[in-house]
C-alpha cells in the first residue's frame, strides 16, 4: 500500500476513534456526573485518547518512514564508497512495497547502470589500448621496412610483430607469387631442428589451410583436434589470414598460434587491421627492392645485382670450401637480327631467351642480364660439369625455339656459351668473370652455337704454340725470345715488326725514366710478348679491313686474357704479366680488362701501352692510314691525362725528340 493511502486510512481510523471515545466518554461523564466533572473527565479521557494516538502514530512513522530513510542514506553512502573503489555489487535491500522501496530500487538500478556503463568504458579503453598498441607496432614496422634491405629479414620481424601483438605463441607466413599462388618461400618464429620446412609447408596447404587462400576467408579455430608429427608443435588454437598486394602479384597466408583463452573475433580485427596495412608496405618495398635489382625488359637480375651476387658467392665458396660456376651466354648474330626484323622484335627474343633460361634452372641458381645480348649465371655448388650440362641445356632449348617477328614469321636464334669453375679456373670474381668471357668468344671463334669451358680455352690456345716457341718460353734465361715476336706478327701482313720495335720503343721509354736494369730487362721481354693473345684469335679479323663487329671488337679485347693463358704455364719475371694483361688500361680508368686507373695500373703496363701506341700510329693498318711521326705525337699529347699517363707521355716525347727519327734504335 502506497504512503499516502496507508496516513489516509490511519487518519480517519484515528479520526473516528477520537469521535467514537468523545462520544463515549461525554455520555458517561454526564451519565456518572455532573457539572464541571463532568466536562474535566470528558477533556481528560479526550487526551488520553489523543497520547496513544500520538503514540501509535510516532510508532508507525518510524517505522515506515524513518528507517526506510535511514537504510537508504546508509545504502546510498555504501554503494558510492563502493563505486569509487571501483565496486558495483552493492544494493540496498527494502522491502516496504512503497515510495521507499521504489526509491531503493531506483537507487539500485542506477548502480546497476553505472556498472554496466563502467563494463562498457572499461571494454572501449581496452580495445583503445590494443589499437594504441598494434598503431605503435605499424609504425615501428614501418620504420624497419624502410631502413632494411634484405626481405626476409623484414618478413622474419613482420612475424615476430604478429606474435607479440596477440600475444601468441608463434606465427608463420607463407609467400606465393603470381595469380596461380604459386609458394615460394616459408618462414616461421620457430627455432632449432622443430621448424617446419619448405615441403613440410605445401603438405600443410593441403587442407582448411589451402581452402582458406582459395576462398580469401579468415580461419580462426580455437579448438584444434588435428595430429601432429612428434617434432611439431602441438597447435591448440590459430588464426590464418590470407593477405594479397594490389596487383596480385604476390600474397600470402599469416598464421599465427596458440593463445591462451584462444582467439577472440577482436582479435581477428586487430590481427586484420595490423598485418593487412603491414603487408601492403612490404611488398611494395620488395616491389622497390626487386626494380633496383631487375632488368626492366627480360625481369632477370640486372648487373649490379650480379656483381653483389657474385661478391657473396665467391665470399661464402671461399670461407666453406665450396664450388660454383659462371655461365656466359650471348645471343649469335643479334645485331644483324635487329636490324633485320626490327629492335621491338629483338626485344621480345630477349624476353623469350630470358623465359628459357629461367626454365632451365635451380631456384637457387642466379641469371642476370649482363648487358645487351649478354647473359651470365651463377650455379652455386656446381663442377665445371654439371654447369657444362645446364648451358647445353640452355643452348639446345634457344636453338630448338621457334621466335615470331611482328609480322607472324618463324625465325630462328642461338646462343654461344663460356663456362668458368671457382676454384679450378680462378679464385678472384673479375678473373672469374673474364674466363668465362674468354671461354664464350672461343665458342664464337668454334662457329658458334656451342658452348666452351675455360680449360678447353687453355688447350686450344696451347695448342696453337708452335713448338719451337714452347721450347723458348721454357728456356729460363729466354735468349732467343726475339724469334717468338716473328710467331706473333706473321698473324697478319700488316704487324711485321711490331713486336719488336713496340720492345725498342718501350726499352727507350725505360731509359729516360731511368729503369732499373731488371725491370728493363722484363719491359723487353713483355714488349716482345704483348700480343702473344693474337695466337687465339682469327687472322680474319687481324686482317680486316673493314670496321670490326661489337663481338670481333671483344674478340681482339681478349687477346691480354689470351697471353696470359699461354704464359701463366711458364716460370717468367713477376712484372712481365702484368704488364701484359694490362697494357690497354687507360689512365681515366675507361680501358681494359678491368677499368684499372691511374697508379693503379702496373708502371711497365703504363709504360707499354705508350710504346705499343705511338708504334700503331706510325704503322699502315687495314681500316686506316698511318700517321706521321708529328700526328702521333700530336696524338700522344692531346690523351695525355685521359689514355696515357701524363708524366710518361713526356717523357716519351723527350725521349723522341732526341732522336733524328722513329725507326733509328
Amino acid at each position: 500500500m502506497r504512503i499516502e493511502k496507508k496516513f489516509n486510512v490511519i487518519s480517519l481510523i484515528i479520526i473516528a476513534v477520537f469521535a467514537a471515545a468523545d462520544v463515549a466518554f461525554y455520555f458517561l461523564a454526564h451519565h456518572l456526573f455532573e457539572g464541571t466533572t463532568a466536562l474535566i473527565l470528558c477533556l481528560a479521557g479526550c487526551l488520553a485518547i489523543a497520547i496513544i494516538a500520538l503514540i501509535f502514530l510516532k510508532k508507525y512513522v518510524t517505522e515506515n518512514i524513518v528507517l526506510p530513510l535511514k537504510n537508504i542514506h546508509s545504502g546510498s553512502s555504501a554503494i558510492i564508497t563502493a563505486i569509487n573503489e571501483g565496486n558495483f555489487n552493492n544494493r540496498i535491500d527494502i522491502k516496504t512495497e512503497d515510495e521507499f522501496e521504489d526509491l531503493a530500487d531506483n537507487f539500485n538500478k542506477m548502480s546497476s547502470v553505472l556498472q554496466t556503463r563502467e563494463a562498457a568504458l572499461k571494454d572501449v579503453s581496452e580495445k583503445e589500448q590494443h589499437v594504441i598498441r598494434a598503431l605503435a607496432m605499424l609504425t615501428e614496422m614501418m620504420g624497419f621496412i624502410t631502413s632494411e634491405l634484405k626481405f626476409e629479414s623484414i618478413l622474419q620481424t613482420f612475424l615476430e610483430m604478429t606474435r607479440s601483438l596477440l600475444k601468441a605463441e608463434h606465427s608463420g607466413i607463407f609467400i606465393f607469387e603470381g595469380e596461380a599462388k604459386e609458394l615460394k618461400l616459408f618462414k616461421t618464429t620457430i627455432k632449432g631442428e622443430n621448424a617446419p620446412s619448405l615441403d613440410c609447408a605445401k603438405t600443410m596447404l593441403t587442407g582448411p589451410l589451402g581452402e582458406a587462400i582459395k576462398t580469401s576467408s579468415v580461419l580462426r579455430i580455437n579448438e584444434v583436434t588435428a595430429e601432429f608429427p612428434p617434432n611439431h608443435p602441438v597447435v591448440k588454437s590459430f588464426i590464418a589470414l590470407p593477405l594479397s598486394s594490389s596487383n596480385n602479384k604476390m600474397s600470402a597466408l599469416l598464421i599465427t598460434i596458440n593463445k591462451s583463452g584462444g582467439f577472440t573475433p577482436d582479435d581477428e580485427d586487430t590481427f586484420f587491421n595490423f598485418a593487412f596495412q603491414a603487408f601492403q608496405s612490404l611488398v611494395l618495398h620488395e616491389e622497390i627492392a626487386r626494380l633496383a635489382v631487375t632488368d626492366g625488359l627480360t625481369g632477370l637480375y640486372n648487373h649490379r645485382a650480379f656483381q653483389e651476387k657474385l661478391s657473396e658467392e665467391t665470399n661464402r665458396a671461399e670461407r666453406y670450401f665450396k664450388t660454383f660456376s659462371l655461365i656466359m651466354l650471348d645471343i649469335d648474330h643479334f645485331k644483324s637480327f635487329n636490324d633485320t626484323y626490327g629492335h621491338q622484335t629483338g626485344d621480345l627474343a630477349l624476353k623469350e631467351i630470358s623465359k628459357i633460361i629461367r626454365n632451365e634452372l635451380r631456384t637457387v641458381d642466379f641469371p642476370a642480364r649482363y648487358g645487351g645480348e649478354e647473359f651470365i649465371l651463377i650455379l652455386p655448388e656446381t663442377s665445371v660439369d654439371g654447369a657444362l650440362i645446364v648451358a647445353e641445356r640452355i643452348r639446345r632449348a634457344v636453338a630448338e625455339y621457334q621466335f615470331m617477328s611482328e609480322g607472324g614469321e618463324r625465325l630462328l636464334l642461338t646462343v654461344s656459351a663460356g663456362v668458368a669453375c671457382y676454384p679450378d679456373d680462378a679464385t678472384l670474381k673479375e678473373d672469374l668473370i673474364k674466363k668465362a668471357d674468354q671461354a664464350l668468344y672461343f665458342a664464337k671463334d668454334r662457329g658458334r652455337n656451342t658452348v666452351c669451358t675455360y680449360q678447353e680455352t687453355i688447350a686450344g690456345i696451347i695448342k696453337e704454340i708452335p713448338e719451337e716457341i714452347d721450347a723458348i718460353l721454357k728456356d729460363p734465361g729466354l735468349r732467343d725470345i726475339e724469334k717468338i715476336a716473328h710467331g706473333i706478327d706473321a698473324k697478319s701482313h700488316y704487324t711485321k715488326g711490331h713486336s719488336i720495335e713496340v720492345a725498342a720503343y718501350a726499352v727507350m721509354l725505360g731509359k729516360q725514366m731511368r729503369l732499373e736494369q731488371p725491370l728493363m730487362e722484363s719491359l723487353r721481354i713483355a714488349g716482345i710478348l704483348h700480343d702473344l693473345g693474337n695466337i687465339g684469335i682469327p687472322e680474319y679479323i687481324l686482317n680486316k679491313p673493314g670496321n670490326l663487329t661489337p663481338e670481333e671488337k671483344a674478340i681482339i679485347q681478349g687477346h691480354p686474357g689470351l697471353a696470359e693463358m699461354v704464359l701463366i704455364k711458364y716460370h717468367l719475371i713477376e712484372d712481365i704479366l702484368p704488364a701484359i694483361l694490362y697494357h690497354h688500361e687507360r689512365f681515366d680508368g675507361k680501358g681494359y680488362p678491368l677499368g684499372l686507373k691511374g697508379g693503379e695500373i702496373p708502371v711497365l703496363a703504363r709504360v707499354l701501352s705508350i710504346a705499343e701506341a705511338y708504334q700503331a700510329m706510325i704503322s699502315p693498318r687495314p681500316h686506316r692510314r698511318r700517321k706521321t711521326r708529328e700526328e702521333a705525337i700530336a696524338e700522344l699529347r692531346k690523351e695525355a691525362g685521359s689514355q696515357f699517363a701524363p708524366d710518361i707521355v713526356n717523357a716519351f716525347i723527350e725521349s723522341l725528340q732526341g732522336k733524328k727519327g722513329g725507326h733509328e734504335q
